[in-house]
């Protein structure tokens, strides 16, 4: 019997919508050795995005549903619905630390956020909860981050797609094809419901 806790990614964004580069990304974390499932948080109201109008949060919920649906060790979480507005991540950490304390947490970021990291709410905080994930391009060029931000950090090797929802919601809007950006299932549901 074994006293190790079992290790989770935590995965948040507005997924507007859901797309390959998230999955690819999604994949890169549970490559790692350093998780064994990924929690996706669905966030209602990103602070830094308040500017933004976004598609209503239940059919966000339902893309990411299907988007998911056959990853074993991936689990979606609408929890940040049910937290404080705005959505800030320390919010998220303290939660999980607190009802499930079996579990080690890992925030699991692309590098582009990881350069902005001390830019977030109470972000000294949040590195007492959780220890970071940066997912990174592999090249010769080391990804450098401040000091304290690099001594709770570990870096994981991937190649992403570059593709944004922003870019999505455009070729939608322009009845272009999305047919290699999204799930397959994630495109019937917005062509079904046309969300855009």
């Amino acid at each position: 019997m074994t006293n190790e806790k079992q290790t989770v990614g935590l995965f948040g964004g507005s997924f507007d919508p859901v797309h390959n580069g998230h999955l690819s990304i999604a994949q890169s974390f549970l490559n790692s050795e350093f998780i064994s499932s990924l929690w996706v948080l669905l966030t209602p109201n990103p602070p830094h995005k308040e500017d933004q109008s976004l598609t209503s949060y239940e059919l966000r919920l339902e893309m990411l549903k299907f988007a998911f649906e056959d990853w074993d060790d991936v689990t979606i979480s609408d929890i940040e619905s049910k937290l404080p507005i705005p959505s800030y991540t320390i919010q998220t950490v303290q939660y999980f630390s607190k009802q499930f304390p079996d579990k080690e947490f890992y925030l699991c970021i692309g590098e582009d956020s990881a350069h902005h990291f001390k830019s977030w709410y109470q972000w000294r905080k949040i590195l007492q909860y959780c220890d970071l994930l940066v997912a990174h391009r592999p090249s010769d060029k080391i990804l450098k981050l401040e000091p304290e931000v690099a001594r709770n950090a570990h870096i994981i090797d991937h190649d992403p797609i570059n593709i944004s929802s922003t870019e999505i919601r455009e070729l939608i809007k322009n009845e272009g094809d999305i047919s290699d950006l999204v799930p397959s299932r994630v495109q019937d549901f917005i062509n079904k419901n046309n969300p855009y």
